[in-house]
């Protein structure tokens, strides 16, 4: 009796494992759709990324870690792979991905099942992704952001306050957090209910009563989302270089202006004696 015990240990882990092993996958699939889909496929082919189909298989488990981690210092550290894959995707670098031990493992699960499948289309029945926003919604939410469009309900537009590469002449407001990579560090699971609620006091203050309409809310995601997907930081020196070389322009006309005046002022007074 204690021979057939001992022996069906092994089954009973296995029965044990299979659901622990399939809400890995799923847990991973959210993620991806989260995290992920805005810039690669899993069997779809190429996006703004590689196709992650069979990534696992192509590349060492303790490559694709490390690389998650930090692209840019794979890349910087001369990694032959990383820089042949940034070559190849028009020199755009993937932002750091801060995971969890869990998240990866359900990640690289989430992968190893669709490479057993032949495919797979996360998030596909699930509410539209960033990712699939077109180019005239993504077009649309700069606009609002930029405060070029009005939001439906009065809100000040989000340039006042928070600043995102290469937006604008000058750039946009300092007096909170640059967004430019706000849609890679959190994801479809955070970002949009980040924006419905407006969570923080500042945002309260000034969007409690005039929210973004849904279809607001999803463009400027969708913008957030496009904008995240180059990994370069943003200049920080750009705001002080336009802020002075409009200010010169400015001092320059003021002065033509003022030396115009007394040119005029002086030719008329010839005119009169």
């Amino acid at each position: 009796m204690r021979a057939l015990a001992v022996a069906a240990l092994p089954m009973l882990a296995l029965l044990v494992s299979l659901p622990a092993a399939a809400r890995g996958v799923a847990e991973g699939s959210q993620l991806f759709s989260q995290r992920c889909a805005t810039c690669h496929t899993v069997g779809q082919g190429d996006r703004v990324g590689p196709d992650l189909m069979g990534v696992l298989k192509r590349r060492e488990e303790s490559w694709v870690t490390t690389f998650l981690e930090s692209p840019g210092a794979a890349i910087d550290s001369g990694d032959p792979v990383a820089n042949e894959l940034v070559k190849k995707f028009n020199n755009i670098r993937m932002p750091d991905q801060q995971l969890t031990d869990d998240e990866r493992k359900g990640l690289f699960a989430f992968f190893r099942d669709c490479a057993e499948k032949g495919s797979c289309q996360p998030g596909a029945t699930g509410p539209k992704l960033a990712s699939d926003a077109t180019p005239e919604e993504i077009e649309h939410g700069r606009q609002l952001f930029e405060g070029r469009v009005a939001l439906a309900n009065g809100g000040p537009a989000c340039i006042g306050c928070h600043n995102v590469r290469d937006i604008g002449v000058v750039g946009g407001g300092t007096l909170a957090r640059d967004l430019t990579f706000s849609f890679a560090r959190l994801g479809e699971r955070k970002m949009t209910p980040a924006l419905k609620q407006m969570d923080f006091p500042l945002m309260k203050e000034l969007y409690g009563k005039a929210p973004l309409t849904d279809a607001e809310q999803y463009d400027v995601k969708a913008y957030l989302a496009q904008v995240s997907r180059d990994g370069t930081p943003p200049r920080k020196d750009r705001d002080f270089f336009y802020l002075g070389f409009v200010g010169l322009g400015v001092a320059l006309g003021f002065i033509g202006i003022v030396l115009g005046g007394r040119g005029r002022s002086k030719d008329g007074e010839r005119g009169d004696t």
